[in-house]
């Protein structure tokens, strides 16, 4: 099924329904056919992020948020990291290819000295992961939200807009790598946003999409780059800390500019303009499709 909330429905309790146990059926079923391979985590955690970023939404009218939001985001830390090694290496890599020659070697140094990948992750850790997926999808069946129509969307897509421009602002003026990781969490989220939202206006819709993506994506790269700057004592001699050091922030610069110049665009309206005008939206929407059917 899609991951999108068709403006045919009548209620968005039977779509929230629907469209998380279908996400977390896709995890559930990666997660027990992978016999202890890691190759499937990152498709296994996306499922995950997308059913939060579906929760994030509909937020302030369904009382079992905190705790589905928890367990969810938990059972995805327990199989986070080989991924993130596996991210590091896939930096490095691009750097020693693309970079300078003094920043190329000391990449490589750098990735010379990381252990090996690993192929496996631990059993237990998948079987976990697997358990509360399980759960939550179970208890999906009897999910009920406080509210039907656009007030059971519009109050968390506005806090979810509010809550990403806040974060954006305070990156701008700390310029700390923790918030731009703060930062990106909404990001993603108003992204996941705008795909359950698609069918109010295909056509606007997959636009703003699209930019949420790519700045999502920016901050996604801010961030290896931080965990990279911050594992770089741990492997490499003192020069050559300094050029990939050097090269690092310049390229984190470079990210934040384009990020703050994205970032101003998508969330320039205020909050509460575009949930009204996304309500319109909804309505004509659903107008149509009743004439359709």
């Amino acid at each position: 099924m899609a991951y999108e909330f068709d403006p045919g429905e009548t209620r968005f309790t039977k779509a929230l329904r629907r469209i998380a146990r279908d996400e977390l059926g896709g995890a559930l079923t990666l997660a027990r056919a992978t016999e202890h391979d890691a190759s499937p985590l990152h498709p296994m955690r996306r499922h995950v992020k997308k059913t939060r970023g579906l929760l994030r939404l509909v937020a302030p009218v369904f009382p079992g948020f905190e705790r589905e939001n928890a367990t969810l985001r938990d059972a995805a830390a327990g199989i986070s990291a080989l991924r993130d090694a596996e991210v590091m290496r896939e930096g490095l890599d691009r750097i020693a290819a693309e970079a300078p020659e003094a920043v190329a070697e000391a990449a490589r140094a750098m990735r010379a000295h990381m252990p090996a990948p690993e192929e496996t992750v631990d059993p237990r850790a998948l079987a976990r992961f697997a358990e509360c997926i399980a759960e939550v999808q179970d208890r999906a069946r009897n999910w009920d939200l406080e509210e039907e129509g656009w007030d059971a969307l519009g109050p968390g897509l506005e806090a979810t807009l509010e809550d990403a421009r806040r974060r954006m602002k305070r990156a701008k003026k700390s310029r700390a790598d923790e918030d731009f990781h703060r930062w990106r969490s909404r990001v993603k989220h108003h992204w996941y946003h705008t795909r359950l939202l698609a069918g109010l206006w295909p056509e606007m819709m997959i636009a703003r999409a699209g930019a949420a993506d790519r700045l999502g994506e920016m901050l996604g790269q801010h961030h290896d780059l931080a965990v990279l700057t911050r594992a770089l004592p741990d492997h490499l001699e003192p020069d050559q800390v300094t050029a990939l050091g050097a090269h690092l922030a310049r390229e984190q610069a470079r990210l934040e500019t384009l990020s703050f110049t994205l970032g101003t665009r998508l969330f320039a309206e205020r909050p509460a303009a575009v949930v009204e005008r996304w309500g319109a939206w909804h309505d004509l929407a659903c107008a149509e499709a009743k004439i359709l059917h």
